[in-house]
């Protein structure tokens, strides 16, 4: 199996030379590129919305080239650049063209920037892209701005007179921009406008990916429709609908196709990429579902080794497997048209990762089919949650996202789980943040509790008490102590031992959320982990806990700004195996933290990512279900081979020891 290299390349038209050309097929050779997705009108080159004589320029352009690279067997793709329109930069829409533009929920108008619903405006896309796949290319992207935020310098969109025509139209009676948008972001129960709102936005995206769709295959039957996306959780603040919105870009006959986000355009600490990692592209790929083809994108902004280097730019493209990619869009020269810059010595690096990639890709991971904590998200929270303050649209966004990023950094294998009301689960390990309860029925809500190991934060256990089923918690009372308040200082594990540590203390101070000091009714059966205290260490209440032998609550909220920063310490990684090693088995991997554990549901293969500069010189593992076998095959890339070793496994207090080293940045698969 080939895992697929696109190079995305801008070719100007007006600036192109021979040599460049010339520098290109030489790059693809020599590089192992096996697909170019030429941008059109992108970036520093882009000057609005193209007439149809405007964007033949380009198409005529990149012909050429498309059949010089046709005879070495590179296919072309395309990458138009807009549909909606990233940002506002000085432009107006052509009059020519004459659609219009969208209004911001604060009233602004955009001059450059479409509205979504705007007839002229889907008109025009479809006929744009018809003309597009007038070149047959292999896929034909919708750039990430199909989207209805992120539109700088505006707001979430669209609050036009046209839109406000179809909401009142909705809610059967009249409202002014300003009152809609109010109710919309008002606290408490979830209002008929918010619901409009997201039904309107989910719906007229999916109407015009089946428009455009249509266009296309009707030009060019064998190309395949595929769309960039950016954060799950603010597409949930536009009511996306991945499965259905995925199916109307498909068309009959073709797959899902799709570029997640990889959070790191420029050079990061390895182990903050892989929180992002988790929290964005593993759970875009769990919305999507592992029947799609994943192109992961590999963004180098602002370019060159001076932001990113070639070893961690290596290290993306390696660890995307770890959601099943099939291949990788590489962005790694700039949109301006100076072409191939041989010097970063990118052709180099990617030749000699391709047969690593490939054997990867040989066993691809599946996303659906993999076992340990299960990390649950659900794409229409945003219908459900409850705003704060109404103030600021961001209090739309769910907060599902942090039990991902924390156990993959603490080693344990999870998955995402993306739910929907039919979702039934019994004897599994979630874990659950924000308000994701809110999307069930108050019987949905105690089935999953009572017949789940189940971990909760504390806008989880928030919900129950909202319910009125606080008893499932054998909660007596509960309150709220926002941080930096001179109240909570630091964690304590009482009589707990972790890194040879005793009572280790954990800060509740800086980098954290409010906390939830919650106490249990008496006699219930509750172990308290953990408690909070003071500055002059006074005693103040409860924090982590174990209730009724299956449910582990960590009462904290998310800080606005950091998350669940504080949370980062190998002592709540090791006080936290502890807690589920005295309630569940679970898979993990012992004194390696940011190491990423991924086991498939049957056991038979396993993946270890290094998200770390550090190396380790033993691979443990903690079993959460017995091994398949105590031989296996462990691959790796050695320079730019792959190297298949057999090891014998040695297994001690339900502790897998393989006497492997694994080295900073790098991954291995382990097969049974």
């Amino acid at each position: 199996m080939t895992f697929i290299y696109t190079l995305r390349y801008m070719l100007d038209p007006r600036a192109n030379t021979p040599t460049k050309d010339e520098k290109l097929i030489e790059f693809v050779k020599k590089g192992k590129i096996d697909d170019i997705a030429f941008f059109i009108n992108g970036e520093e080159l882009n000057h609005s919305h193209l007439t149809k004589a405007e964007t033949q320029l380009w198409l005529d352009a990149i012909k050429p080239l498309q059949k010089k690279l046709s005879e070495i067997g590179v296919t072309t793709s395309l990458n138009p650049w807009t549909t909606i329109m990233h940002s506002d930069r000085g432009y107006q829409v052509n009059p020519e063209i004459g659609f219009n533009t969208f209004v911001d929920l604060d009233g602004n108008k955009a001059k450059d920037m479409a509205c979504p619903a705007d007839p002229t405006w889907r008109k025009y896309l479809a006929n744009t892209y018809a003309q597009y796949a007038s070149i047959h290319p292999r896929r034909l992207w919708l750039e990430d701005d199909f989207r209805h935020y992120n539109h700088s310098p505006l707001k979430l969109m669209c609050f036009c007179d046209y839109h406000m025509q179809l909401y009142n139209e909705k809610l059967g009676k009249k409202e002014t921009r300003a009152e809609f948008v109010k109710k919309m972001l008002q606290p408490g129960k979830p209002t008929k406008e918010r619901q409009v709102y997201l039904d309107q936005a989910r719906q007229e995206m999916i109407e015009t990916e089946h428009i455009i769709e249509q266009a296309v295959h009707k030009v060019s039957p064998e190309t395949d429709l595929a769309q960039m996306t950016s954060y799950p959780d603010w597409h949930a603040l536009e009511g996306r609908d991945w499965d259905n919105l995925f199916k109307a870009q498909a068309g009959k006959g073709h797959p899902k196709v799709a570029r997640p986000h990889l959070p790191a355009y420029n050079e990061v600490a390895p182990l903050q990429y892989g929180r992002y990692f988790e929290e964005y592209t593993r759970i875009t790929a769990a919305f999507l579902g592992e029947d799609a083809e994943l192109y992961p994108e590999l963004e180098s902004y602002m370019y060159s080794p001076l932001v990113k280097s070639t070893a961690f730019t290596a290290f993306q493209i390696i660890t995307s497997a770890l959601i099943g990619s099939q291949g990788i869009l590489l962005n790694l020269f700039d949109m301006m048209g100076n072409g191939i810059n041989d010097s970063w010595h990118y052709a180099e690096m990617l030749a000699q990762i391709k047969p690593f990639v490939n054997q990867l890709l040989e066993n691809r991971l599946p996303i659906d089919h993999l076992r340990g904590i299960k990390v649950l998200v659900d794409q229409d929270s945003s219908y459900y949650l409850q705003t704060k303050t109404g103030k600021n649209v961001e209090e739309l966004l769910p907060h599902e996202k942090n039990w991902a990023s924390l156990l993959g950094a603490f080693g344990f294998a999870t998955t995402i789980l993306p739910i929907s009301k039919k979702t039934s689960l019994k004897n599994e390990v979630v874990a659950i943040s924000g308000q994701l309860l809110r999307n069930l029925t108050n019987a949905q809500v105690t089935e999953l509790v009572k017949n789940n190991f189940v971990l909760l934060d504390g806008e989880s256990v928030q919900v129950l008490l909202d319910r009125k089923l606080g008893n499932l918690l054998h909660i007596e009372k509960a309150e709220w102590h926002p941080v930096r308040s001179n109240y909570q200082v630091f964690e304590q594990a009482d009589g707990q031992t972790v890194d040879g540590v005793e009572s280790p203390r954990i800060t509740m101070l800086q980098q954290t959320g409010n906390y939830l000091k919650i106490d249990y009714q008496p006699q219930s059966s509750v172990k308290v982990w953990s408690f909070a205290y003071n500055a002059v260490d006074e005693k103040l209440g409860n924090v982590m806990a174990v209730i009724d032998q299956h449910i582990v609550v960590l009462p904290m909220e998310q800080d606005l700004r950091y998350g669940w920063e504080s949370q980062f310490t190998t002592y709540k990684q090791g006080l936290l195996q502890q807690m589920l090693d005295s309630i569940k088995p679970v898979d993990y991997l012992v004194d390696m933290p940011n190491v990423k554990l991924l086991v498939e549901k049957n056991g038979q293969k396993v993946w270890l990512a290094n998200f770390t500069l550090d190396d380790y010189q033993q691979i443990k593992w903690h079993l959460g279900e017995p091994l398949k076998s105590n031989e296996a095959t462990i691959i790796r890339k050695v320079n730019n081979t792959v190297k298949k070793t057999q090891v014998q496994i040695r297994v001690e207090n339900d502790i897998a020891f393989i006497d492997e080293a694994l080295a900073p940045l790098e991954t291995i698969q382990i097969l049974f």
